[in-house]
């Protein structure tokens, strides 16, 4: 394994935790690195600070994989996994069985996605030297798990940054359409293959466990509301009824079918069509609950300021279409709107809707995705729970 070294002062920041090495930190020359090969990361002193692999191409140079003295081996990796799965048994001792079982960096494995769903799990390899292990990655998961499916869902767009293709498929083991769970007393049927992500949004599973005691008899939008999830919860809860709107036609069809399945039908609708313009035509004070949970409007920085002039918009009209002392349960995951400029732009919502509001509860992303506190960039969702004063 070759030897990298940082810049002096550069390992500052890897020494309190931090998993990634930007290419401005390496003093030596970062293409004479083979892409997706592993090194040793030692600062400018000689200390050493961990292996990692290495993508000359990417702004990260490096992330780090094992601390000083472990080796990148089959042990190594078969200790992580059982780790990451026995935090999740921690966690959910009771129901984790559908839940994100590794979540990269945090789970000390950079690059690497893995969901449970009942006995499928589902990966994603989201970067080069991540890829060039899938075979070892595979055979571990196989053998630890034993799922009766193993699916890969290679199709995030960061692939593409790390000169990667974009599949997915069937690894190994047999699928059979589309898979039944039941998160928190909840049934869903779950599409692995051709749903959003990996086939859930597993990571508002607490927030939407945590918001169920407004529900109670209200009214409830919910909007890019995907398989439905959010208006399950709140049916659960005891809502008098709720309306989910998505543009997408085929979640609408899977949203509907989680609703039969809870037998919830009676009490929920589900419509195909764009929020921002269904969002226009609803009267003042027609709801008295909406969820908001939409896509990443930020995707880089510098996408920054329409992203918040879309967040504050959207928001607004939400805030119009609430009943007073109605609650906004509004979200944002985006890492690069922080908690502060998202409750700005919140504030500026209020302030154009003439709405006065009031905080109540202020969460990020559910447990199974857990945050590296050395790891800013592990803190992406931000969940605020709101109510019109």
């Amino acid at each position: 394994m070759r030897t990298l070294t940082l810049h002096p002062g550069r390992e500052r920041r890897i020494l309190r935790g931090h998993r990634w090495v930007f290419g401005n930190e390496v003093a030596d020359r970062l293409h004479d690195f083979e892409p997706g090969s592993w090194v040793e990361v030692v600062s400018a002193k000689g200390v050493k600070l961990g292996a990692g692999y290495v993508n000359p191409s990417s702004l990260i140079a490096v992330r780090i994989v094992c601390p000083p003295g472990k080796k990148p081996d089959a042990d190594f990796f078969r200790q992580t996994l059982q780790d990451a799965a026995g935090f999740r048994q921690f966690l959910y001792p009771d129901d984790s069985s559908c839940c994100r079982l590794v979540f990269g960096e945090s789970d000390g494995l950079p690059g690497l996605v893995v969901d449970r769903y009942a006995d499928v799990l589902v990966y994603q390899a989201t970067t080069l030297g991540l890829s060039r292990l899938e075979g070892l990655i595979g055979e571990l998961l196989h053998d630890l798990f034993k799922p009766s499916a193993l699916v890969f869902r290679n199709d995030s767009p960061s692939r593409v940054i790390e000169g990667l293709g974009l599949e997915k498929g069937v690894a190994s083991g047999t699928l059979a359409g589309e898979i039944p769970v039941q998160i928190d007393g909840i049934k869903y049927v779950v599409d692995v293959l051709a749903g959003q992500k990996t086939g859930m949004y597993l990571d508002q599973r607490d927030n939407r466990t945590a918001s169920a005691r407004w529900m109670k008899g209200k009214r409830v939008l919910d909007l890019f509301c995907y398989n439905g999830a959010w208006s399950l919860c709140a049916l659960a809860g005891g809502a008098r009824e709720t309306l989910g709107i998505d543009q997408s036609a085929s979640a609408v069809e899977q949203a509907t079918k989680n609703a039969e399945l809870n037998g919830f039908a009676d009490r929920s609708s589900f419509i195909a069509a764009n929020v921002f313009e269904y969002l226009k035509q609803v009267p003042r004070g027609a709801f008295d609950v909406i969820v908001l949970d939409p896509p990443a409007f930020a995707k880089t920085r510098s996408s920054l300021p329409e992203a918040t002039k879309g967040y504050t918009d959207i928001n607004r009209r939400a805030l119009l279409a609430l009943k007073p002392g109605g609650i906004l349960i509004t979200s944002s995951c985006s890492y690069h709107m922080s908690e502060e400029l998202f409750q700005e732009a919140l504030l500026t919502a209020g302030q154009a809707s003439g709405r006065k509001l009031r905080l109540l509860l202020a969460r990020g992303q559910s447990l199974d995705h857990p945050v590296l506190l050395a790891m800013p960039e592990t803190r992406y969702l931000k969940c605020f729970v709101v109510e019109i004063g």
